[in-house]
């Protein structure tokens, strides 16, 4: 029994070495917190936030000073890898809008009044883009009409000599040429259609991102190519022991600070708070980069030990009962109870 619970024992360590130990550090800092630095590697950064390593490297550390002046000691360690946290740069849709937005001078703030402004700009866009869609979707499957008959005639008279007439050849040769000027004349049409669509998309997603965070009593706009569902900037999270911080979408320099130190408020164990101003609120909104009375609090809490709160974090109870139903399910099967 006792060998194999050794072995057992082994083959988990083997098995999840990089969690246990990750883990570990997670339960020795809740232990004793903010008394040693929480190390962070910089991960993936997609080229298409045009944000060079060396600045982002640059944001993370002025993000953490943040917490490190009120505290008055270092919280944060860069390694250039293999830190407890990894953090990403990920573009997806969130950023692609606020980029297009940002690109025509839209407003790309995080208020009822950027929504509004923003609701105007669709409501206003959708009502000529509707007038004019039905119109160009007729005209453009005319034209598709017409150039599929061409073709078919024209696929006749390359089969068949004995309808190769001069006028017959003058007929396909006009209809060839009013194609290609009714083509000429759409393109344009179609062109700043699409551009139009792309748009309301872009619009929608903002929106819906807006309807979320500000948690306004509003149906999400359900637009093709638009996106749907939670509008989060960036997500602290642990998955077997491992934690990163992935960042999705920030309007400027100074709120990517803010949504930094956020999230890194978070891998120190600090929680959402109720002032508006301060970093640790739920939205990312204000232009200050220093900690307000509210964020002080909530970090003085974070770096209390849990042996003295009497807590022990939810994410290091998950993490031991997942691999405590492994060992069970283990006994289980192969002792049969």
């Amino acid at each position: 029994m006792l060998v194999l619970s050794l072995c057992f024992a082994w083959h988990q360590w083997r098995a999840y070495e990089p969690q246990y130990r990750a883990a570990a550090r997670i339960a020795i800092r809740k232990i004793s917190p903010c008394t040693s630095p929480v190390t962070y590697s910089i991960g993936s950064i997609d080229p298409r936030f045009n944000l060079s390593r060396d600045s982002f490297a640059d944001d993370i550390a002025q993000a953490g000073i943040i917490w490190e002046v009120p505290e008055k000691k270092t919280l944060f360690q860069y390694l250039p890898a293999g830190g407890d946290v990894t953090i990403n740069l990920v573009y997806d849709d969130r950023q692609a809008a606020l980029d297009k937005l940002k690109a025509l001078g839209m407003e790309t703030g995080q208020d009822t009044d950027s929504y509004d402004a923003l609701k105007a700009r669709y409501d206003a866009l959708s009502a000529q883009t509707s007038a004019t869609e039905a119109k160009l979707h007729a005209r453009l499957l005319a034209y598709k009409r017409a150039k599929a008959a061409y073709g078919a005639d024209l696929k006749r008279w390359n089969k068949s000599p004995a309808i190769r007439t001069p006028g017959g050849y003058q007929s396909l040769e006009s209809r060839r040429a009013a194609l290609e000027n009714e083509y000429a004349a759409l393109k344009p049409r179609l062109d700043a259609s699409n551009q139009n669509i792309d748009l309301l998309n872009a619009l929608a997603t903002r929106l819906n991102q807006l309807i979320v965070r500000l948690n306004l009593s509003i149906a999400q706009y359900n637009r093709t190519g638009a996106s749907m569902g939670v509008y989060e900037e960036g997500v602290y999270q642990i998955a077997g022991g491992i934690q990163t911080i992935n960042l999705y979408s920030y309007s400027d320099r100074t709120q990517l600070v803010r949504l930094i130190a956020h999230e890194m408020g978070h891998a120190l164990g600090m929680n959402h708070v109720a002032d508006p101003q301060a970093i640790m609120y739920a939205i990312n909104q204000c232009p200050n980069l220093s900690a307000t009375g509210a964020d002080v609090a909530e970090l003085n809490k974070a770096c209390t030990s849990c042996l003295r709160n009497g807590s022990i974090p939810h994410a290091i109870k998950e993490h031991i009962g997942g691999h405590l139903k492994q060992v069970k399910g283990f006994v289980k099967s192969f002792f049969g109870f």
